[in-house]
C-alpha cells in the first residue's frame, strides 16, 4: 500500500515523457498551416492530441491544473508559459502555438483552440493570452487572437478568431464585447 501512489506516479510520469517524445518524433513543432481533413499530417496531430488527452491529462495533468507542475508538462510539450502562470486548464492541443505571458490566470475548463476544421480544412495558428491577462471559466480563445496585457475576458465569453483585445480591457459575452 506504500509503494502504490510511488507506483502511480512513476506510471504517469513514464506516459507523459513518451507521449513528449513522441510528440517531438511524430510532429516536431507545430506552426501555422492549413491542411486537408484527409490528410496523413492531420491524423499524425490527432494521434499526438489522442495520446495527450486519454493519456496524459487523466493520468497526471488532471492532478497538476492550478499548480506550477502543469506548466512544467505543458513547456515539455513545446507550450511557451511565462513566470507565475496559473493555469488551470488542459484544453490545447497544438502545445506549440500557445503563448502564455507572465503572471496571466487560465481558469478552468477554458480553451486555447489553436485549430478549427473549416470546409473540410484543418486550419491552425497562434493564440497569445498577454503578461497579466485573465480568462474566466469555460471562455473560448480561438486561433489567429491576442488577449492584451492586463485585459480580461469573463466566464463563458468567445474571442473569435483574429480578433486582439487591447491591453487593460474587460470583455464578455459571445463574441467577447467591452463591458
Amino acid at each position: 500500500m506504500l509503494v502504490l501512489p510511488a507506483l502511480l506516479l512513476g506510471t504517469a510520469l513514464a506516459a507523459t515523457l513518451a507521449a513528449v517524445l513522441l510528440k517531438w518524433l511524430v510532429i516536431g513543432g507545430y506552426r501555422p498551416r492549413t491542411e486537408p481533413l484527409w490528410s496523413i499530417w492531420v491524423r499524425r496531430t490527432e494521434v499526438i492530441t489522442g495520446l495527450y488527452e486519454n493519456l496524459v491529462v487523466p493520468t497526471l495533468l488532471n492532478w497538476l491544473t492550478g499548480t506550477p507542475w502543469a506548466c512544467v508538462i505543458l513547456r515539455l510539450f513545446g507550450t511557451r508559459i511565462g513566470r507565475r502562470v496559473w493555469l488551470a486548464t488542459t484544453y490545447l492541443t497544438e502545445f506549440d502555438l500557445v503563448d502564455i505571458g507572465d503572471d496571466a490566470a487560465v481558469d478552468e475548463v477554458t480553451s486555447l483552440q489553436t485549430h478549427l476544421f473549416e470546409d473540410r480544412v484543418m486550419k491552425m495558428s497562434t493564440v497569445r493570452v498577454g503578461a497579466g491577462s485573465s480568462l474566466g471559466t469555460r471562455a473560448v480563445v480561438l486561433y489567429d487572437a491576442h488577449v492584451g496585457q492586463g485585459a480580461s475576458l469573463d466566464a463563458l465569453s468567445l474571442v473569435m478568431k483574429g480578433e486582439r483585445l487591447p491591453d487593460n480591457t474587460r470583455w464578455r459575452g459571445i463574441p467577447a464585447r467591452p463591458r
